[in-house]
């Protein structure tokens, strides 16, 4: 017993500091990991690959042209965009449409459109014309506030940013299902006009994708064939854009390797100078509190931690261990007599270069390592 009390004595701060660094790895590792936000809700809805639906439904071509996108807001998750978006099917979708009595002008449905107040459809011409092949076409256009449900910002300050706009032929009515009709991109004429950049973001393109919506409920109605869910063929068109690397590489991670640069260098001061080397971790955590708080007001109240957010962790980790370090040596220094100062010193000398090196390696292993970490998650 004598010998444990003696042994706790003597490594008393070594103890607490490895207890700290645990306490607070653990915390870091928790929070990183989601592990304390986890639900249990499960969504009914979900999107079907093409290719895992079987049908023989009728195929009916959507094309979309984006004109114009503005108005951004990220903390809404909204967006305004105006554009064309066409149809065109054959006789056996028109005989399915006649004996519904659905008229062209209500073929589509926006799924992701909000302030329906605000929203317009226009049909090109009242009814529409014969191709010369015998099929129909009929163009709409239209102009609306649409929701940005899969914004992505785990990435910050490197994320691909994904503006949505989701087209469904109108669930309402059950001729309309996925195993009668199903929707084919015309990727080969959609498109986007020169008015959809946005301030801040680089625009990297579009895509045009096609989805069997299982709804997970038949809105209360019984489907012929005995299907307990509506399932409606969707086609998406998103708009890509993401970040300038060379902008965010300036303004966000610039001032803070400086910051970090100033603690890092810190252990290189001499033992001595025991004020100036506690006085600078202080300094440095403040002004990482100021430089994150900078960047969190492009950003809106998000549910997870960015990649810039774990980042800023590792930094506030760091720091505080090297303030516990140079602590540990003021105090080392301070208890040292005269003839044990020098070897004292050199002691501190020795652990100040190990800490400098193994904390430098650890932030930039973990950084790295976060980042394919996020690569892996989904919104």
């Amino acid at each position: 017993m004598n010998n444990f009390r003696s042994t706790i004595s003597k490594h008393g701060n070594t103890i607490a500091f490895c207890l700290l660094v645990t306490t607070l790895v653990l915390a870091v590792v928790t929070v990183r990991s989601g592990a304390l936000d986890r639900t249990d809700f499960n969504r009914r809805d979900q999107l079907i690959p093409v290719n895992a639906f079987n049908s023989h439904a009728i195929p009916v071509n959507l094309g979309v042209y984006v004109e114009n996108i503005f108005n951004f807001s990220p903390n809404q998750k909204t967006f305004d965009a105006e554009g064309w978006v066409w149809l065109t099917w054959p006789q056996a979708a028109q005989d399915i449409f006649d004996a519904n009595e659905i008229p062209s002008s209500q073929m589509i449905d926006f799924v992701n459109s909000v302030n329906g107040w605000d929203f317009s459809l226009t049909p090109e011409r009242s009814e529409p014309i014969r191709l010369p092949n015998g099929d129909y076409y009929q163009n709409f256009r239209y102009s609306g506030h649409f929701y940005a449900n899969e914004l992505n910002f785990r990435q910050f300050p490197f994320q691909t940013l994904r503006l949505a706009q989701t087209f469904e032929l109108n669930s309402e009515d059950e001729a309309l299902n996925a195993k009668h009709i199903r929707l084919i991109p015309d990727a080969a004429e959609s498109g986007t006009g020169e008015y959809i950049d946005i301030m801040g973001y680089i625009t990297h393109g579009s895509e045009i994708k096609t989805f069997i919506h299982n709804y997970g409920t038949n809105f209360g109605l019984a489907d012929s064939d005995g299907d307990p869910t509506k399932k409606v063929s969707q086609i998406r068109f998103e708009v890509i854009y993401k970040k300038s690397i060379t902008s965010s590489i300036l303004e966000l991670f610039l001032p803070l390797v400086t910051v970090m640069a100033l603690v890092m260098f810190a252990p290189m001061l001499s033992s001595s100078l025991w004020d100036v080397r506690l006085g600078l971790p202080p300094m440095v955590l403040l002004t990482l509190i100021f430089l994150q708080q900078g960047y969190k007001t492009e950003l809106p109240d998000l549910p997870y931690v960015t990649f810039l957010d774990t980042i800023y962790n590792l930094c506030y980790l760091t720091t505080l261990i090297l303030f516990c370090l140079f602590m540990w040596g003021s105090n080392k220094l301070d208890e040292a007599s005269d003839i044990e100062r020098a070897k004292v010193i050199a002691h501190i000398n020795a652990m100040d270069l190990r800490f400098q090196i193994g904390l430098t390696v650890a932030l930039i292993g973990l950084g790295s390592i976060n980042w394919f970490v996020i690569g892996t998650q989904t919104p």
